[in-house]
């Protein structure tokens, strides 16, 4: 041991900052992670929406079907009717204009139940159509979301080797400057002042 006040072993020599590359290369990285974490974020967000979407359109759909087949049901009641009051106008043939005007009601009716159940058949096909996309949509979000998870996943370890690079680097430097100048160094001067 040296009584030298300069010299202190104790404490590592002094290395000055890291170049301007390093320093470059890590705000790089850390941008690049950034932004990859953002799109993964608006994927997510995407997918949820379409999710969401998805649900609506399938209580809409089972909806509609609820509707379908409560009006078949009424179709069907009207059928029979219909064909009770054919039986009735067979049977007896004493009022025939009133039963002419109950069945030409009846067959209105049928007619606008029929109307009514083809457009909400059109109307499920358009929501299970709209569905469709929706899912597809929702597919390419979550692969969208994948991908961006495995490029984080990637740049984590691009940033770890870097860092590692880094460091080894940094140690190199310390041997070097220990070896080329084995001499005690002074203070900075930036660090007297």
């Amino acid at each position: 041991m040296s009584n030298d006040p300069i010299y202190d072993a104790s404490q590592p020599p002094s290395s000055g900052p890291a170049p301007l590359w390093v320093w470059l290369l890590v705000l790089a990285l850390g941008a690049v992670a950034a932004y990859a974490g953002y799109k993964a974020l608006d994927a997510h967000q995407q997918y949820l929406a379409g999710e969401s979407v998805r649900t609506d359109l399938a209580q809409q759909r089972d909806r509609l079907k609820a509707n379908v087949a409560d009006l078949t049901r009424q179709v069907e009641q009207a059928a029979s009717t219909r064909s009770e009051v054919e039986d009735a106008l067979k049977q007896s043939r004493a009022n025939t204009e009133a039963a002419s005007a109950q069945i030409a009601d009846l067959q209105k009716q049928v007619s606008g139940l029929q109307a009514d159940a083809a457009a909400l058949q059109q109307k499920v096909t358009d929501l299970e159509n709209g569905r469709s996309t929706v899912e597809a949509s929702a597919k390419e979000a979550a692969d969208a979301k994948d991908a961006a998870e495995k490029e984080v996943t990637a740049l984590k370890g691009q940033l770890a080797q870097t860092k590692k690079k880094l460091d080894q680097t940094s140690a190199e430097l310390a041997r070097e400057r220990a070896i080329v100048s084995p001499a005690p160094v002074g203070p900075p001067a930036e660090a007297a002042q």
